[in-house]
Order: structure tokens, then C-alpha cells, then sequence
């Protein structure tokens, strides 16, 4: 991936459907993405990933369950790589909660309005993975320990308000570490150290 350049997008959210059922109770299987065939040479996979940002513009797509599956999900606990461009990977475009600043008057905060701000839901439909592309198979005990490694880097560097949060305490503490100390509290008593304080 570092060697090539590569962008992957991290397929992880399922439509899910039902969500007081267990993956293998839903009424529509394909409602999680799950493992239909076995091969020689690999893995047949069918169903979907939403709310896939960026997807359309990225080389691989890393598939992962999404949450914590019993020995009755074995079937869907799989994850794996293919190319954006697979046979059977077919990608239905949405909008983003944030679409509509893109109508209104001004360009703060459209992201790239050539090819950002869009997402897609990914449908895998009887998608072939040779096995050199399969990181897991039916591994169910370990789908929520994948989940919750996955989680805990990328809602620090986008989907997580506190990992947002902890990125811009951080900048905002660096950057007020380059500019002098202000007060303008008027009961303050003078100071005896070395910082100079700055009248109103």
C-alpha cells in the first residue's frame, strides 16, 4: 500500500436491517456482508457496505464485520481486500448530511467539490476473493476485537468527535504557545515573573 500509493476505503458499516436481530435472523441475509461460497481458489462474498465515503475514489476496499458476531454468524464474519474495479462491486451513489452547502452561496467548508462530499453504498454482488485477499474466515470470536481495533484509529482521525476534539486541543495548545499571554482581568495583582501582561 505505502510502496504503490494506494488509497483504501474501510468497509465496515452493513445496512444491518433489523438491529435487535443477530446477523443470521435478519429477514434479508444480504442485509451483512457474509460468505456464500467456498472455492479451491477462494471465497464467494454477497452483500453490502453503507455509507462508504470517498470509496468511488479509492484503489482497494478492506471489507470487515462490523460488530461482534456469535458461532451462528460464522458465515458473515469474514473480511478481506478487493480492487475498487472487481467483477460484482457495484457502488450506488449518496449524499452526505452536508450536501446542501454546496447550493448555497459561498465554498467554506465543500470539501472538494470535484470529488468530494459524496458517499456510496457498496453492493457486493457474488464478488469472487481469491484467498491470498482473505485476512479472515469465519472468525467470529474475533469480529468484535477487529471492530473495536479498527474504531479505536479512525474515529480519532475522522469519524469520532473526541478524536476531532483531542486533534484541535492540541493544534489550538500548540499555536498558543507562539503568541504572547493576554490578560485583561483588572482585580489581577501585578505580577513578579517574567511574563508581560498587556493592559486592556
Amino acid at each position: 500500500m505505502q510502496e504503490k500509493d494506494l488509497t483504501c476505503d474501510g468497509a465496515m458499516t452493513d445496512p444491518k436491517g433489523d438491529r435487535s436481530l443477530a446477523s443470521h435472523k435478519q429477514a434479508d441475509p444480504d442485509l451483512f456482508l457474509r460468505i456464500v461460497e467456498e472455492r479451491k481458489d477462494g471465497i464467494v462474498v454477497r452483500g453490502a457496505n453503507a455509507h462508504q465515503t470517498g470509496a468511488v475514489n479509492s484503489h482497494e476496499i478492506i471489507a470487515m464485520p462490523a460488530i461482534a458476531l456469535g458461532k451462528e454468524d460464522q458465515d458473515y464474519a469474514v473480511s478481506f481486500a478487493v480492487p475498487s474495479n472487481a467483477s460484482g462491486v457495484l457502488f450506488i451513489m449518496g449524499r452526505q448530511s452536508c450536501d446542501t452547502r454546496k447550493l448555497e452561496d459561498g465554498d467554506m467548508d465543500t470539501g472538494n467539490v470535484l470529488f468530494g462530499g459524496h458517499e456510496a453504498l457498496i453492493a457486493f454482488d457474488d464478488v469472487f476473493v481469491p484467498w491470498e485477499r482473505v485476512f479472515m474466515l469465519r472468525g467470529y470470536e474475533f469480529a468484535g476485537q477487529l471492530v473495536e481495533r479498527f474504531a479505536s484509529y479512525h474515529r480519532q482521525s475522522y469519524a469520532c468527535k473526541v478524536g476531532v476534539g483531542d486533534v484541535l486541543i492540541g493544534a489550538t495548545q500548540t499555536d498558543a504557545g507562539y503568541h504572547p499571554v493576554i490578560s485583561c482581568v483588572p482585580q489581577m495583582k501585578p505580577s513578579t515573573d517574567t511574563v508581560t501582561r498587556l493592559s486592556p
